[in-house]
């Protein structure tokens, strides 16, 4: 027997969510790592697999197995890196593959001792042979395959009661062409469709494990409307029917979703009611430079507030940094936030990332920083691998800083809260079946664990603390949008959790009306 073990490595980026409120043992994470699920369930009879998730527990580098893989994607790739000494260095061979890899494999020359680019359906059968006959090769290159080769991720194999989100991979690719994005250049622009029985199968699959929040990984899920139709019926279908009580599903969409009630409605009722959306800027110049054409000529404040009326929330993307972008882009994108009908934004600063047009574009113009860990990990930490053309990198990780405190401070929270709650559809799905969440004794370690983080910010932040008591009030007014209430406090609170955690939040920041430019000048 070959014991296989396959690693998630922690994210630059993420929190530990068992700091602040437990031991390690009760450590969870945020979203189940479908990568490694998904390999381990090619595998197979004569390959013993294993899964760990270093978001849940460190890495044991005297683990019992005779190859190791991990994964990684440009947040996990630095730490992938020095996993990948360390076990190399007690003699376990490594498998290295995923996202990061396959865009910049130059990155990993020597870090490893088997490189696997692509996508990995086309090759799993030659790999696992290779692999159980000890003839690995020192690279395998794989296609863009059709997704019905896809198999059910191999969830048993993982700590399923430790993640408070489970994912259904439902396509790969994206047809838009934003210029700053590296997903298209991984997975190209042909979007390719999992069939809505083989989603079914992965949802129900989650729902038996006991996940009641699951996220549909696409790149853009309503850009074929017809496709996305089918699948939101058969979703629709499944979720709450049949005995089952429902889930809360959510999925990145683009903002041309709000010109299709049909669509929104369908959304739903099928649960699809967490939706990401790429705002990106308020600057029009940036929207034109960067080919994110579908968010031009758009009234965005009045598209969002259509959508969430239908009983959606929104998490939105802001971006900054742009070459159109000068020292007021800050505070013009806090204003432009404050007038969205969304609780939480994922803000970041303008990044070249591998194998992009911008990074081309930006190399040709002597504009990267190839130095260090921006050479090959751009945006580690928060600092763009871009000279902008209007402000410093400094001043451009200082503003980014300065908006993700302002916009998430719990006051400026609390004003989009109270605004959200006027606007919010009800949830059409308490309308049928049980109307219940689905809340298996499974969920019990998950839950708990959220609730000693809650009290414990609570105790560590009181404006905070005040927030969550006025939201309860609020909820108890509005019956009829509580649950979707809820789930936008719950997704605030873990967000800011992680960037209080992070180092990123800073409440005194979070209090100025513009970036302190100067402070951050001084002390650097």
């Amino acid at each position: 027997m070959v014991r296989f073990l396959l690693i998630a490595p922690r994210p630059h980026w993420d929190a530990d969510f068992g700091g602040i409120a437990g031991g390690p043992g009760d450590s969870v994470t945020r979203v189940a790592p479908i990568a490694i699920a998904t390999v381990a369930a090619m595998a197979p009879e004569g390959i013993e697999v294993a899964l760990h998730d270093e978001a849940l527990a460190p890495v044991d580098f005297e683990a019992r197995a005779d190859f190791i893989g991990i994964t990684a994607n440009v947040s996990q790739a630095r730490r992938a890196i020095e996993i990948a000494r360390e076990f190399r260095a007690r003699g376990k061979p490594v498998i290295i593959g995923g996202p990061h890899i396959t865009l910049d494999p130059q990155v990993f020359d020597g870090a490893c001792d088997v490189a696997v680019t692509g996508e990995f359906e086309e090759i799993a059968e030659s790999f696992y042979a290779d692999m159980l006959g000890g003839t690995l090769k020192p690279r395998y290159v794989g296609g863009r395959p059709d997704l019905a080769r896809s198999p059910v991720p191999a969830w048993q194999l993982f700590d399923n009661d430790r993640a408070l989100v489970g994912v259904v991979q439902t396509s790969r690719g994206c047809p838009f062409e934003c210029n700053y994005c590296d997903v298209i250049q991984y997975l190209g622009r042909k979007q390719r469709h999992k069939t809505p029985d083989q989603v079914i199968t992965e949802v129900q699959r989650l729902y038996d494990l006991g996940y009641n929040r699951i996220a549909l990984a696409d790149d853009n899920f309503t850009v074929y409307r017809k496709r996305a139709a089918e699948l939101l019926d058969a979703l629709s279908a499944w979720n709450g029917r049949d005995g089952r009580d429902h889930v809360i599903f959510a999925t990145q969409v683009s903002i041309d979703v709000a010109r299709d009630d049909d669509m929104l409605t369908a959304c739903a009722e099928a649960g699809v009611s967490n939706l990401f959306i790429g705002v990106e800027s308020v600057n029009e110049e940036s929207l034109k430079a960067s080919k994110k054409r579908q968010n031009l000529n758009t009234d965005m404040q009045a598209q969002l507030r259509k959508v969430v009326s239908h009983g959606l929330k929104v998490e939105a993307a802001l971006m900054v940094g742009f070459d159109a972008d000068d020292l007021t882009i800050f505070e013009r994108q806090y204003r432009f936030g404050m007038g969205l009908p969304v609780g939480t934004f994922k803000i970041s600063s303008l990044v070249a990332p591998m194998a992009t047009p911008i990074y081309a574009e930006m190399l040709q113009a002597g504009r990267l920083d190839l130095t260090g860990e921006q050479a090959h990990f751009p945006g580690a930490d928060m600092v763009t691998n871009i000279v902008p053309a209007q402000m410093t990198r400094q001043q451009l990780y200082t503003g980014t800083r300065w908006l993700i405190s302002r916009l998430y401070s719990p006051a400026a929270f609390w004003t989009r809260f109270e605004a959200l709650a006027e606007i919010l559809g009800p949830n059409p799905l308490l309308q049928r079946g049980t109307g219940r969440l689905h809340n298996p004794p499974s969920r019990a370690k998950a839950n708990a664990h959220f609730g000693r983080m809650a009290r414990a910010i609570g105790r560590a932040y009181p404006d905070i603390a005040e927030v969550i008591g006025k939201a309860n009030r609020l909820m108890r007014a509005r019956p009829e949008v509580r649950d979707g209430l809820a789930d936008i406090l719950t997704t605030w609170m873990l967000s800011l959790y992680v960037h209080i955690e992070k180092g990123v939040y800073d409440p005194e920041w979070a209090l100025m009306d513009g970036p302190p430019f100067e402070r951050a000048r001084s002390a650097a």
